[in-house]
């Protein structure tokens, strides 16, 4: 994890071979982070509507690491790196899953970083409010909890009209 993280070079690993892959593609610098999460995003698009098994929950994770280490290279003296990592992939994983508590709870436990919980539950409630009138997935439920969060209309009851009330019935 720490090569990955640290955009180590992959002949560190050591559990890869070939170390060089296909083309020689390495996670150098951000630009390479970006390509990476865009072209996941590509292909889990392709295999999902394209009816192929598997799933996009991690490859959404995956993709949004990719993306939040693209985002820290732009605020490297504000967010520590975890963060912005950790953030940008429970905000797309929220985008499309609307499972706030659980992807928090997944990421942070995964990471190691359960001192972060609060901060990926912020970035996952941002993500569920900013999307929760955009499906991505057909046999998606409709979430009556946003409904009423968004849309909740104080209703003021009047204290001298229960009070007048009050004194009829006596």
């Amino acid at each position: 994890i720490q090569v990955i993280a640290n955009m180590g070079p992959a002949k560190d690993l050591p559990n890869i071979w070939p170390t060089s892959g296909l083309i020689g593609f390495e996670m150098s610098d951000p630009w390479h982070a970006f390509i990476v999460g865009a072209t996941k995003l590509i292909a889990i698009s392709f295999t999902v509507a394209g009816g192929l098994r598997g799933g996009y929950i991690f490859p959404l994770i995956c993709s949004g690491s990719a993306f939040g280490r693209f985002l820290y290279h732009f605020l490297p003296d504000t967010v520590p790196m975890q963060l912005a990592v950790l953030c940008t992939a429970a905000g797309m994983n929220v985008a499309i899953t609307k499972t706030s508590l659980a992807t928090t709870l997944i990421l942070s436990f995964l990471a190691g970083e359960q001192c972060a919980i609060p901060a990926i539950l912020m970035a996952s409630i941002c993500s569920l409010f900013a999307t929760s009138y955009m499906p991505f997935i057909k046999s998606q439920i409709t979430r009556s909890d946003i409904d009423h969060s968004l849309f909740h209309e104080e209703h003021h009851i009047k204290v001298d009209s229960v009070l007048e009330d009050s004194d009829e019935e006596h």
